[in-house]
């Protein structure tokens, strides 16, 4: 279940169905979230009316990892009903928020919270230890698959590996998607595996390497942590921002083609929990301009 919440100057009206919030801008514009009704990683479809036809999937967790060398629980495995009177895990609705608690068998409880604002999703996740061990170097993944956004969706673009199969992949995403370091934004094409590599990815400046599943990581740092991807005709931008994180990613091999940025919960101990803030934007503007409102949002990220 979930709630349609529109905001305006003077009205205020609850109608069951979907999150709005609408807000007075230079042009009226209005983020629209749904809950996905087939999903195993707690998705959320997030919309901007300035940028119709257009839904970019929110995927609030494919999995935990942790541990080095690198270890997960299982991707996708997520079972959050949609009933609010649901005896296991469900969302629940509440104003303009969405969350969910979910325990994992192998001893992590998530707690995820999604708050519509007029730029996108306001994000808090909170980690629990509930194992006996010390769980090392704590991430979460996340996803942005672009594939119902028209808009963010590359063209198949042949990746210069031909030999090595990868033929047709999306190549053309890594020329719209940008990182941070030094206060320079840079972006993945021009990187040094931006070419080839169809599975790209990028640490943190001064963390150790991390290795897992099929990411390779590249030679280059970023040192702000904030991902971005422009739309095609360069008059939007969706970006993902925590208050900290490790490793960014973005994957042309995949027909879904994604973006990932990972929240670091850092070392947890036997019933210690972490909580790490972020934001989701779907806005009209520069990569710049959402870097900017991120910065707003959060001024003391550094």
């Amino acid at each position: 279940m979930s709630k349609r919440i529109t905001v305006l100057p003077l009205t205020v009206a609850i109608l069951i169905g979907v999150a709005t919030l609408s807000v007075a801008q230079a042009q009226q514009s209005t983020i629209e979230v749904t809950i996905q009704e087939n999903t195993s990683s707690g998705g959320l479809n997030v919309s901007n009316s300035l940028l119709p036809d257009n839904i970019l999937s929110y995927l609030s967790c494919e999995g935990i990892l942790f541990g080095e060398p690198t270890t997960a629980t299982p991707l996708f495995a997520l079972e959050i009903s949609l009933d609010p009177d649901a005896s296991g895990s469900h969302w629940s609705v509440a104003d303009d928020t969405y969350s969910y608690s979910w325990d994992y068998e192998e001893g992590i409880k998530l707690d995820f919270a999604g708050t519509v604002a007029s730029s996108g999703l306001q994000l808090s996740y909170t980690l629990t230890n509930t194992t006996q061990e010390t769980l090392k170097r704590v991430l979460l993944h996340t996803c942005i698959p672009t594939s119902d956004a028209p808009a963010f969706f590359p063209g198949e673009t042949k990746s210069a590996s031909e030999g090595r199969g990868r033929v047709g992949r999306y190549m053309g995403f890594y020329n719209r998607t940008y990182l941070w370091s030094k206060g320079q934004s840079f972006i993945m094409a021009k990187t040094e595996l931006g070419e080839e590599e169809i599975h790209l990815s990028f640490m943190r400046e001064g963390r150790s390497p991390l290795k897992w599943e099929w990411w390779i990581n590249g030679p280059e740092t970023f040192d702000y942590p904030f991902i971005a991807v422009q739309s095609k005709d360069g008059k939007f931008t969706t970006a993902l921002g925590f208050e900290a994180s490790e490793w960014a990613s973005c994957n042309a091999g995949d027909e879904r083609a994604c973006f990932h940025l990972f929240p670091h919960f850092g070392d947890l101990e036997p019933g210690e929990s972490s909580t790490v803030r972020g934001f989701f934007y779907l806005i009209e503007g520069t990569p710049e301009d959402a870097l900017s409102q991120f910065k707003q949002d959060f001024p003391d990220v550094q």
